[in-house]
C-alpha cells in the first residue's frame, strides 16, 4: 500500500523550523514507517526552511495543489496567507493545513494516509506496526490524560479513506468551539498502545512506552532519548520546582519585573523579570524548564522575543508565539551548587493592552506569563 505521512505546520524563526521541524521529519525517516511520501502543511510562516532533500510549491487555494504540486519524497506546501488561531477552540489555520494533507493525499492515489504532529512521535516497534499494518477504517491512538483519542497520531486507509475525506470537506464553521478529537468520527481508537501527552506539565518522556504527543521543542538533546536509541535519562540529583498557579504558590522566589500574582500563572511585566533559585547541588550539567504564554494580540504582535541568563550568563534565546514548554541545558559550571542562582529574563517586547487596543483598561507592561518552572541537575 502506498502511504502517505503528513503534519501540520507554523515556524516563526529558522530555528523553529529546525528545532521542532527538522526533529520531526528526520524521526519519522528513521521510524520504519518507510511512507512514499512526506508532506508538511505550511500556515503561512514568513520564513521557510531550505533543506535540501524537501521540495516547497505554495498557493491560496486548497485545490491548485492537488495536481500541480511537485513530485518527490519530501514536500512543503506553503499557504501565502496565515489564518493562525483566533481563540482556545477557534484555530483555521491548523484545520485547514490538517484538511489540506488529507485531501492531498486523497487526491494523489495514497492507499493509506498518517497524520503525525509535529510534536508527536512513533518510539517502539508496536506503534510502528500498528501504522504500517492497518488497512481498513480511521484510527487514532489514546490519551490517558484526557481519557479520549489522540488525534496527533491517526492513520485512515481503504474505507477510512471516504470517512476522512467526508470529514476535511465539511465546511470549519461546524467545529468552531469543539474538540476536534471528540468530533472526529473515528471507526476504531487503538487504547492497546502506550503513550501520552507530555507537554501540558513537566513529565519527562518515560521509557517503555509506544508513543509521546505534545513534546516539548527546545530541550537538550539527552531529553529526547528515543531518538539516539537511549534508555531514559536517570533521576536529577537536585530538582527545584516553582509553582506560579494557584495565586502564585511561590512568590518567595520573584525578585523584579513581575505583576501582582494571578489565579494560574505570573505576568513578566516590563524589561525584566528576575527569579532566586536555590543552590543547585551536584557535578554535571543541568536541565531548566518552564511553562510560558505569551501576551500577544492578532494582528498587531505576533510573538515576544525572550533572552535567558543564569548568573550572568546567557543561557537561551527564543521567539515565544504560542503557549508553550520551553527548556535549555545549565553548564555546570554556571550552576551554583551552594549559594543562590539568579535567573534573568529579559522580554524586549513588553506592551500594554492599552498601547494596542483603544479603550483596554489594562496598563499594565505585559510580556510572558509563567506557570512553573523546573531546574534539575545531575
Amino acid at each position: 500500500m502506498r502511504t502517505h505521512v503528513y503534519c501540520t505546520a507554523y515556524a516563526g524563526t529558522a530555528l523553529a523550523w529546525t528545532a521542532r521541524y527538522r526533529r520531526w521529519l528526520d524521526a519519522v525517516l528513521a521510524t520504519g514507517l518507510n511512507p512514499d511520501q512526506i508532506l508538511l502543511v505550511d500556515d503561512g510562516s514568513p520564513c521557510l526552511p531550505g533543506w535540501a532533500d524537501t521540495a516547497v510549491f505554495s498557493g491560496t487555494v486548497a485545490g491548485e495543489a492537488f495536481t500541480t504540486g511537485p513530485r518527490g519524497k519530501i514536500l512543503l506546501f506553503h499557504f501565502q496567507e496565515r489564518l493562525g488561531r483566533r481563540d482556545m477552540l477557534d484555530f483555521p489555520g491548523w484545520h485547514r493545513s490538517f484538511v489540506f494533507g488529507a485531501l492531498y493525499a486523497q487526491a494523489q492515489g495514497f492507499d493509506r494516509v498518517i497524520h503525525i504532529e509535529s510534536d508527536a512521535f512513533v518510539i517502539s516497534r508496536r506503534a510502528r506496526d500498528f501504522l504500517t499494518g492497518f488497512n481498513d477504517g480511521w484510527a487514532s491512538l489514546w490519551a490517558p490524560q484526557y481519557n479520549a483519542p489522540e488525534s496527533a497520531i491517526q492513520v485512515a486507509a481503504g474505507e477510512g479513506l471516504r470517512v476522512l475525506s467526508g470529514f476535511a470537506r465539511q465546511p470549519y464553521a461546524a467545529m468552531i468551539g469543539k474538540y476536534h478529537e471528540l468530533e472526529m468520527p473515528f471507526t476504531h481508537v487503538e487504547r492497546g498502545l502506550t503513550g501520552d501527552r507530555y507537554g501540558e506539565d513537566d513529565r519527562n518522556v518515560p521509557g517503555g512506552i509506544d508513543y509521546a504527543a505534545q513534546v516539548p521543542s527546545f530541550m537538550d538533546p539527552g531529553y529526547y532519548w528515543w531518538l539516539r536509541g537511549d534508555a531514559p535519562a536517570p533521576p536529577p540529583a537536585t530538582c527545584v520546582k516553582l509553582n506560579f498557579g494557584d495565586f502564585g504558590g511561590d512568590t518567595a522566589a520573584l525578585g523584579g519585573g513581575w505583576a501582582e500574582p494571578e489565579f494560574e500563572y505570573n505576568w513578566m511585566i516590563g524589561v525584566e523579570s528576575v527569579l532566586r533559585l536555590p543552590p543547585l547541588p551536584g557535578e554535571g550539567d543541568g536541565r531548566l524548564q518552564f511553562h510560558i504564554v505569551p501576551h500577544l494580540q492578532p494582528g498587531l504582535l505576533d510573538r515576544q522575543r525572550l533572552i535567558l541568563e543564569l548568573n550572568g550568563i546567557r543561557l537561551a534565546e527564543y521567539e515565544v508565539e504560542r503557549d508553550c514548554i520551553l527548556g535549555c541545558v545549565i553548564p555546570a559550571a554556571v550552576a551554583r551548587p551552594r549559594a543562590q542562582n539568579l535567573l534573568r529574563f529579559i522580554h524586549p517586547d513588553a506592551v500594554s493592552p492599552a498601547t494596542l487596543i483603544p479603550g483596554h483598561a489594562d496598563i499594565r507592561r505585559l510580556a510572558l506569563s509563567m506557570r512553573w518552572l523546573k531546574a534539575e541537575r545531575w
